[in-house]
This record gives structure tokens, sequence and C-alpha cells, in this order.
């Protein structure tokens, strides 16, 4: 999908607040970062996915009117041109669009579940999902494969990932879980480039738990997890939240000493894993220990300042630049991404919008297949 020396990446970035998506132009060479464009989506738009085969995005809202938009990507502009959208029962805190291009799958916070959807069935208006699987506390991403065959879901609120095998005719089944411990807190999943590590991210404590993926059973095996970085050492660890609309609210003193971790990516060499403290308002960064220990170690490198609560943030497919946003700032930085250390240094930035909270990047001559 993603060719090797784009001279520029198209950048999108959800504003919940603002409840339309940001469409910038990165340059691939310099890093500069120009605001495209505003397109228009329903309030409190959040998590987005990229289809595997085709030039779209799709937009999960999470407000009144809760859908799955698709937007077709301009080949030249990177402009989002709205194909179809159909209106869904769940509140999707994440949204994950199956590699094979058959499916699309949700992961609701609030309602502690996970639904599938057939893609065809969306982009026909249709939001009815084929499966919703209860009871995953707290459901906060879910994942699959890069062959389609599993499924993996975050339960924050049980300390747990649960395993599934995901059949063609589309339906999840549950193959295992594995638990982290009381007050992990296991919030967003990523892949080794090759896809035997799954690393699980502890919105709890801003560490990183990896686990050994065979490929044929889709069973998970526990291999390590990262320390604490020094530079969140004062805080305490977190604990799972209420909604924000909920009428009862923990005290903000109390909040401003927890960890809370947001988002985690791994750079496409495999060398780095990058994690967002949203407390603290920094990107960590994370090596994967190469030298013949422990396989799927990860050992703290550095943290970098940024924007303002970063919920979300994103590597381009080249890996030679991080692009991060803030809930609570109005603009988007761009970070190049220091390809023997791991090391982030600012190079841009650019004015987006309110409530700025989810990241997607497309090669710009990906968009013409």
């Amino acid at each position: 999908m993603n060719q090797p020396n784009p001279a520029r990446f198209f950048v999108y970035v959800a504003n919940s607040k603002d409840g339309d998506i940001s469409v910038f132009h990165l340059d691939a060479r310099s890093g500069a970062l120009t605001a495209h464009a505003r397109v228009a989506a329903q309030d409190n738009v959040m998590p987005m996915a990229l289809s595997p085969d085709r030039p779209l995005i799709y937009a999960a809202t999470r407000g009144a009117d809760k859908r799955v938009n698709e937007y077709a990507i301009d080949a030249q502009t990177g402009a989002l041109s709205p194909r179809a959208n159909a209106p869904i029962a769940s509140s999707l805190a994440y949204l994950c669009a199956e590699p094979r291009g058959r499916f699309l799958l949700g992961a609701s916070y609030g309602e502690h579940r996970v639904s599938l959807y057939r893609l065809a069935d969306v982009e026909s208006g249709k939001g009815e999902p084929l499966q919703v699987i209860g009871d995953i506390g707290h459901a906060h991403a879910v994942i699959v494969s890069a062959d389609g065959r599993f499924a993996y879901a975050s339960s924050l609120g049980s300390d747990r990932v649960f395993c599934f095998a995901l059949e063609d005719e589309g339906r999840l089944t549950e193959i295992g879980t594995v638990d982290l411990g009381a007050g992990f807190g296991p919030r967003h999943l990523r892949f080794s480039p090759n896809g035997d590590v799954l690393y699980v991210l502890s919105e709890f404590r801003a560490t990183v738990a990896s686990f050994s993926r065979d490929a044929a059973s889709g069973q998970l095996a526990a291999l390590h997890v990262s320390p604490r970085a020094a530079d969140f050492a004062h805080l305490n660890d977190g604990f799972a939240r209420p909604s924000p609309t909920d009428p009862v609210q923990p005290d903000p003193a109390v909040l401003a000493k927890l960890v809370w971790a947001a988002d985690i990516h791994v750079s496409p060499d495999g060398r780095f894993v990058y994690v967002s403290e949203r407390t603290t308002s920094r990107l960590l960064t994370l090596r994967v220990v190469q030298n013949g220990a422990q396989v799927g170690a990860l050992e703290c490198v550095a943290t970098t300042p940024t924007e303002t609560q970063p919920r979300g943030f994103r590597i381009d497919p080249t890996g030679r630049f991080l692009v991060a946003c803030g809930e609570k700032s109005q603009h988007v930085s761009v970070y190049a991404i220091d390809a023997a250390s791991g090391a982030l240094t600012p190079v841009s930035r650019a004015e987006g919008g309110h409530g700025a909270n989810w990241v997607e990047i497309v090669a710009a001559d990906a968009a013409q297949f």
C-alpha cells in the first residue's frame, strides 16, 4: 500500500470538540506540516481506521448521533469526500479495519463490549453488527493480525487481553485470555512488524507488557514488562476513570498526580516502541533489546515534551516522522525520529482543532492505488 520514498504524506487528525477531521500535508523530506482542510463529521468524532486495500478512511463518532463515516481520500490533495455513513448503537473508543478488507471491529469502553461489523454493510449505510461480545470490562482496543485470522481486545476493567479466532463468515470465537495482574489497566495494543510480538500498554502505569504470539494458533505467552520511566516516577498508579459525561468525577487534584498513558506505536523497523502519557504531556521512547537478552524486553530511552494531553499520535509508514496531537492543544506537532537512537526532535508545528485525539497518516502515492 505504501511507497518506500513518498514525497509527502497526508495526515488526518480527529477533533472531537469541533466534530471534524483536520487534513494536513506532511513534507516527507523536511517534516514541514501544512494545514490543508477541515472535513465535517458528527460531534465527538474520535477513533479512525484506514482501509487496508483502498484509499478510504473510517471515523466513528461518540456523541448523541453515533455513526461510522466512510471518506474517500483524494490522491492529489488528500482531501476527504464523504462516501457513506452508518448509524451504530455503540460508543466506540477504538475502531479497527480488518487487514483483508472484510470487517470493521470496534471496542466500547462504557458498554464493555466488542462489536464486529461487515464492511459491505457499513458502506451500504447499515450499522447493525454481525456480532457483539459483552462482558469485556471497559473494552478499550481491538486489533486484528495481518492474516485476518485472530483478533485481540484489551479489557482495562478486568486487566486482561481477550484472544479471538476471526472466522471467514464473520464470527469471533474466544480462544483464551491473558491476565496482566491487578492494576495494570491494559489500554491500546500493537503488533511488532512481523506480528510475532504483541505489545500492551498500561494506562495506569505507562509501562508496556510484551507477549510472544504464535502465528498458527493465535495464542499469547508473556515475555516482559518494561520499567516505569524516571520522568513518570513521581506519579501514582492510575485507575479507571468515568466517562466525561458522568455526573460524578474524581478530584482534579488527585488526577494530576496519576499516570494516564494513552497511545502506543511501534517503529516500522521494530526497534522502538513509543507511548504517550497525558498527565505529563510527554512521549516515551522505549528500545527493543537487541543484544541477545530476553525476547521482547524493552528499556526506557527518553521522554519528550509534546502537545497538552496527548491522547493520539502516529508514526509515518517510512518511520522518519512522528505526528502528535493533544486533547487540550490546538496544535499538531511533528518530530523527526533518529534511526539509530529512536530520539525525537521537534521539526514543525501547525494549527489544528479542538479536542484533537486521533491521528492517521497515508503516503500520498499510496492514495493512488
